[in-house]
Formats: C-alpha cells, structure tokens, sequence
C-alpha cells in the first residue's frame, strides 16, 4: 500500500529492541517510515544542545532533567524535517509506540488535512463533543478545549505551518515535549485535534520501559514532617487557575440559563 504521508520514527541509536517492534509492526501494515535519531540525554546533554534550552525558567513547576530536554530536543529535531523538505504533514512516533491496523486507512483517506496538530495517542485530553467529525467506522475527530491538558507526544501528526510555528516560538526549549505553551495557539484556532478511538496504543505504564524516568526524573521532594510541600508560587498558580477555572464553570451555567 502507498502511504500518503511521511512516518518519521524518533528513536535512540542503541534501543535495537524497540527498533525491531516498532519496524515490524509498520512493515506489517505496509507503512513506510525512517529513523529519526533522537538526541540522548542518558549521561548529559550534547554541549552543542545547551543553547537550545532553559533550564531557568521551565514550565513544568520542577526543574526538567536532560532526558527530558533531550526529548523535547529530538522533536524539534522532527519539525526541522518536516520543514527542510517542504511536507504538507508528517507522521511522529515515538518508539514505543503501538499502531494499530485502523491507522492505515485513516493515512490513506487524508482524514488529517483539516488540522495542524492531529493526536493518535493520547492520555487525558478534553474535547468539544458536539463538534465530532465522522471519520471512518467508529472513529470521530474532536477539536480539543483551549487551556486544558492534552498530554501525550507518543503519535501525532503535524503539518508544515504548526512544525515552523513551533519551532520559531519553542526555543529555548522550558516544557516537556508534549506540549510547549505556543501550541496552544492551534486549540484557539480549531486546528489541534484528537481521534477517538485512538489508531496508536503505547504500553501501559509499568509494561514498559522509560527511557527518560529510568534517567533521573527528579524525586528530590520538598516535605514538612513528612508531607510534601510544594513551592509557594507554586500553590499560589494552582489557586489563580481554580478561580479563572470556577470563573469560566459559572459562565457556562449562566449562559445555559
């Protein structure tokens, strides 16, 4: 089968392992792809990367170890691609992932043309449920809620306009890779989007293997008579996001009145 978009796969050098699955899987479904060699942070960050960081001023209320960067890093490694040879959209997985069969006749349709950012694997995310668009079969495409979470970097399409707007607005990298503040931008514009049911599963957590929390995700807690204690700017974010949120909840109720 001709595939109608370019699949890039991040992956380390040395993960032969998850090389192997990962290709099978894809072969198996006729879906050509490349390795894309990610950045690795496992013994420090490349002297050549620190002038793409921040490790100042992250946003992700903790300071964010190398492997996470290097996460982040390989990317924007991807975006560049996408945007050194002029693609329309491109497919990014990580290496872990788990496509499923329903990919392939999603790819061939185009359903992703009418988004920047399209997730096909996700964790938690909110959507807008009364604007579903049919896809094929069971699947829907929701257009996702600005200001709400919609972690996972796992698999998502991305088209040429969204790899550059991220790239110009992205570095200095301070956020994980999924997702930097100025992708908020494609939820207020209606152009980031989530498939329901997902087309690419990812083990779940404790089957599989981590690479960046098997390298030093921080566990260094700030604790009072043994509880945890976050920083006060920290507690003080979390109490202006409650009241803009019960804000926006009492809006919603009078505007249904």
């Amino acid at each position: 089968m001709t595939n109608s978009i370019p699949i890039f796969v991040i992956s380390l050098q040395d993960s032969t392992d998850r090389r192997e699955k990962i290709a099978k899987c894809l072969n198996d479904l006729r879906l050509p792809f490349e390795f894309l060699d990610a950045v690795d942070g496992r013994n420090g960050l490349p002297a050549d990367h620190e002038a793409m960081i921040d490790r100042h001023e992250t946003r992700n209320n903790r300071p964010l170890v190398d492997t996470e960067f290097a996460c982040a890093l390989s990317h924007m490694e991807a975006y560049r691609r996408v945007i050194d040879r002029s693609l329309p959209h491109a497919l990014i997985l990580e290496d872990d992932a788990m496509p499923l069969p329903e990919l392939v006749p999603y790819l061939s349709g185009g359903h992703f043309d009418h988004a920047d950012l399209t997730q096909l694997c996700y964790s938690e995310t909110y959507v807008r449920r009364r604007s579903a668009k049919p896809l094929f079969d069971q699947y829907k495409s929701y257009p996702c809620v600005p200001d709400e979470h919609c972690l996972g970097a796992v698999a998502y399409i991305v088209s040429n306009a969204a790899a550059s707007h991220i790239l110009n607005h992205a570095i200095p990298i301070n956020n994980v890779a999924d997702w930097p503040d100025c992708t908020e931008h494609f939820k207020r514009c209606g152009r980031w989007n989530v498939v329901y049911p997902r087309l690419v599963e990812h083990p779940r957590r404790g089957h599989g293997n981590s690479i960046i929390g098997d390298f030093g995700r921080s566990r260094v807690k700030r604790r009072f008579l043994g509880i945890y204690v976050p920083p006060m700017k920290n507690i003080a974010r979390s109490w202006v996001r409650r009241a803009i949120r019960l804000t926006q909840v009492l809006h919603m109720k009078k505007i249904r009145r």
